[in-house]
């Protein structure tokens, strides 16, 4: 009599998962979308404190969502297209609609005023908001576009094409954030936030490479600086919170050129682009070493062929000889 054979061994990764679990980062990105809308509210009554707490937690819980489908292996298509919707209303029309009703309507009498004094004002200050989601919504349209093209460099992971949504969201609150630091002044005009709103616009449509951060690997001894750097962070948010998220806001601004200018060298040396950070850095040393070795020997060979050139490249005359 032969024994039974054994049950077969079904490991985690090949039980069926559950639908509630599944749909798990639809929900997060719900409540990122819920998060949005009631910053909204926050700014009609006036709470500048939780508009930007609900936009933080908005910010937070759009990150979650997609790190959240791939740890659990529920990436769908619906998902992906229920994520862009979201970010459509809560990174597009919620700032918008929170610029306009912080920092681009005044009271009511004020807006009479302004009505009859400069017409065209008030309308640029609804036409701002209108243009600023028009971008939005375009950049996302394009963002899963690009999500479908099958051949991509090495190095597209490590960029952004254009600013995303999130953080053009929060740079579209600067002037309500500096309206708060600073008080009244010029970047608190209608003609000032109006224009910045379709400059942020036209970023977020843009296709100015930017940094995603997600690619990014600490080594043992970057971590107690970063952990050191945050402690500081957290203690400035918490001590001067609207300078501190303006200053975060510039810095933002300041690395586009250097993504500009890290994208463009790396698209010119393909040798670079499965390298990490470190190697690429070392790259960058030894290229800028040639360089100047190159410049080195330049300078002297030129100095043996004209013996009488300056440093400064004026020839200088000969000195004549006195007869005696």
């Amino acid at each position: 009599m032969t024994g039974a054979s054994p049950a077969p061994t079904v490991s985690r990764t090949d039980r069926p998962r559950s639908k509630a679990v599944s749909q798990l980062p639809n929900i997060v990105t719900l409540m990122a979308l819920a998060s949005g809308l009631t910053a909204i509210r926050c700014a009609f009554s006036g709470n500048v404190k939780l508009v930007l707490i609900f936009m933080a937690v908005a910010a937070l819980l759009d990150g979650l969502d997609g790190r959240l489908a791939r740890a659990l292996d529920a990436q769908s298509a619906m998902g992906a297209e229920l994520d862009s919707l979201c970010d459509a209303i809560g990174f597009g029309v919620a700032p918008a609609f929170i610029t306009y009703a912080l920092a681009l309507s005044a009271d009511p009498q004020e807006r009479v005023a302004q009505a009859l004094s400069n017409p065209g004002l008030v309308q640029l200050a609804w036409i701002a908001p209108l243009i600023y989601v028009g971008a939005i919504v375009l950049r996302l349209a394009r963002f899963n576009t690009l999500l479908d093209e099958p051949d991509q460099a090495a190095y597209a992971k490590e960029f952004f094409v254009g600013v995303p949504a999130p953080a053009a969201a929060w740079l579209a609150l600067a002037p309500v954030v500096a309206l708060q630091a600073f008080g009244d002044g010029w970047w608190s005009s209608p003609l000032v936030c109006s224009l910045w709103l379709i400059a942020i616009g036209c970023l977020a449509f843009s296709r100015l490479p930017t940094f995603t951060f997600k690619t990014v690997h600490l080594t043992q001894r970057q971590v107690p600086a970063l952990l050191f750097g945050a402690v500081i962070g957290l203690a400035a948010l918490f001590t001067f919170p609207y300078l501190t998220i303006f200053a975060l806001l510039l810095a933002y601004l300041v690395q586009i050129p250097l993504a500009c200018r890290s994208h463009y060298w790396v698209v010119r040396n393909p040798q670079a682009w499965k390298a990490d950070a470190q190697a690429r850095r070392q790259m960058r040393r030894e290229r800028r070493l040639h360089k100047r070795q190159a410049q080195h020997r330049r300078r002297l060979s030129e100095r043996v062929r004209h013996p009488f050139v300056a440093r400064s490249g004026e020839r200088r005359p000969p000195k004549r000889r006195r007869r005696l």
